[in-house]
């Protein structure tokens, strides 16, 4: 007994060193350097770009960024992830589906709705018609009447033939009538079999634009259309150290449709030769079998039904084999984003309709699970400067979103994000993330970035520029000063309601010390050190050359 407890804590012991050595290592910073996709892979309608998440600063962040570029009429297959995502739309609009196993099909398509109008056209004008028929026989039977009072002379024989003729016209009438219904009945049983068959319904679309955050949770079927004129650029951060990754420290994206390349397996297969450096030889022999694999992978098809038996596959979905070999997608070339032939027709609520209910305090924030799964909102735009948080007149502007905004994000995602516009020359003050990591992306511009770690140490002094990516660890201070030509950015944080602390301005923790503390701490008359508590009014932005009180709202 004393033998096996001993042995348990050992391993409990030695588990435990590596859990944290694997968490020291994994933050281990001596440098940070702006990021390019280290991984492109073009199909038929756009392009993947993949940026390498075995770099240190992505592994210290925990996350995995990619970039999409899909041309106009191209989709994004659909798919689904092991962690947690969120995406922001740099450029173009298009649609945004998410699916959700179990939620009501609440949207039409539009060839159903011109079917639905046209049947109504035909209820309508039988209508007229059967108002007309009935005019008709009112304008008959007065004229009946006006005869009978006009002609009491003539009863006799010619009222009685009159009579029976009445009663054969109102005879042949109401047979006409009876036609007349049944043959309607038959059309509207028709029509609605037409319409059950021919008809589609689906779960919630949504209209996407540039400056919007798009929430996906983990395992939730999503995909993306480009209904626009020009090419849509998506940047989106994949949170696989999240709690809801029960793998491995991997992204895996598992597509329901075509033929994709994966887009992680270049980093994938990188990490696996750095893991098997001491064994050389049964490391060849692996990576022979996995390329052997993969080539026939590839003439089979790479999404989630091309490992199933075509026959069972057939059994389930109860259709026939040959449409089940065209789901696998066997020998589909297109790639992940593909060209859709004729565009993609669906009716849509007006968005103005959509962000009424965005703005809504009590749609947005509700009481926990008020808000059931299918009838979540995924979606806020933060790119709109009229909805900014922080806003400096000749510095620039900050919008934010976090789970106050967005429920989502509190349970199912615990993500959040802020966009970021710099003017020229402005800066963002001495900052540091409370709670969580920050990955940086570009959008446009280019800006000097310094990154500061524990003892003073510099772990990044560069300039960044558009469509690079840069990590800045929690409680790692950072300052950006933005170029001639301007500086925007939107910062994904890997916590649900990320908060910073500022080191200059009028709400930093410079500002929070007394004067006697400051002159003292640093060695400064109190002069200085209210120079240093004071000069700078503005909060977070600064502008450039000036200390303009800058104008700040309670939802910063």
């Amino acid at each position: 007994m004393g033998k096996s407890l001993c042995c348990f804590l050992l391993c409990f012991l030695v588990l435990f060193s590596f859990c944290s050595a694997r968490q020291q290592n994994e933050c281990s910073i001596s440098r940070l350097n702006a990021q390019r996709p280290s991984n492109r892979i073009q199909s038929e309608a756009g392009v993947t770009e993949v940026f390498d998440h075995n770099n240190d600063q992505f592994q210290c962040a925990g996350a995995a960024v990619v970039r999409y570029i899909i041309e106009p009429n191209g989709l994004l297959l659909p798919s689904y992830v092991n962690a947690p995502q969120l995406m922001y739309f740099v450029q173009g609009r298009g649609l945004q589906g998410v699916l959700v196993t179990g939620c009501p099909e609440t949207f039409q398509s539009l060839q159903e709705s011109q079917e639905g109008q046209k049947q109504g056209r035909e209820q309508q004008g039988q209508q007229g018609q059967e108002q007309q028929g009935q005019q008709e026989q009112q304008e008959q039977k007065q004229g009946r009447e006006q005869q009978e009072q006009q002609g009491q002379e003539q009863q006799g024989q010619q009222e009685q033939q009159e009579q029976q003729q009445g009663r054969e016209q109102e005879g042949q009438q109401q047979g006409r009538e009876q036609e007349g219904q049944q043959g309607r009945e038959q059309q509207g049983q028709e029509g609605q079999q037409g319409q059950q068959f021919r008809g589609d319904q689906h779960q919630k679309i949504e209209e996407v634009r540039e400056g919007d955050v798009f929430a996906v949770p983990t395992g939730f079927g999503h995909f993306i259309y480009n209904n626009g004129n020009r090419r849509l650029t998506v940047v989106s951060v994949v949170d696989i150290s999240n709690q809801a990754n029960q793998l491995d420290f991997q992204p895996r994206r598992f597509y329901l449709a075509g033929n994709p390349q994966n887009e992680f397996q270049q980093q994938q297969q990188q990490q696996q030769e750095q893991q098997h450096q001491g064994q050389q030889e049964e490391g060849r022999e692996q990576k022979g079998r996995e390329g052997q694999q993969q080539q026939q992978r590839q003439g089979e098809g790479n999404n989630i039904f091309s490992g199933f038996d075509a026959e069972r596959l057939a059994e389930a979905f109860n259709v026939d084999v040959q449409i089940i070999r065209k789901l696998q997608g066997q020998n589909d070339k297109r790639g992940n984003i593909i060209k859709v032939q004729g565009g993609l027709q669906a009716v849509l609520p007006p968005r103005r309709q959509q962000e009424q209910q965005q703005d809504d305090p009590l749609y947005a924030q509700g009481n926990g699970y008020e808000e059931t799964i299918c009838s979540m909102k995924f979606r806020q735009n933060i790119g709109d400067p009229r909805r900014a948080d922080v806003y400096t007149p000749r510095g620039g502007h900050r919008s934010s979103v976090t789970s106050y905004d967005l429920p989502v994000l509190r349970r199912l995602v615990q993500l959040s994000a802020h966009k970021g516009h710099l003017y020229q020359d402005a800066v963002l003050l001495p900052f540091y993330t409370v709670n969580a990591n920050s990955i940086i992306y570009v959008i446009r511009g280019s800006a000097r970035i310094q990154v500061v770690k524990e003892q003073g140490e510099t772990v990044a002094n560069e300039e960044i520029q558009e469509g690079q990516v840069i990590v800045v660890p929690q409680n790692f201070a950072a300052l950006i000063k933005a170029r001639d030509s301007g500086f925007e950015y939107v910062a994904f944080k890997t916590h649900e309601n990320a908060r910073i602390n500022t080191l200059a301005g009028n709400l930093s923790l410079i500002r929070a010390l007394p004067v006697q503390v400051i002159a003292s701490a640093y060695q400064t008359s109190d002069s200085q050190a209210r120079q240093l508590k004071h000069n700078r009014q503005e909060s977070t932005i600064g502008a450039p050359g000036s200390s303009s009180r800058s104008q700040y709202r309670a939802s910063a």
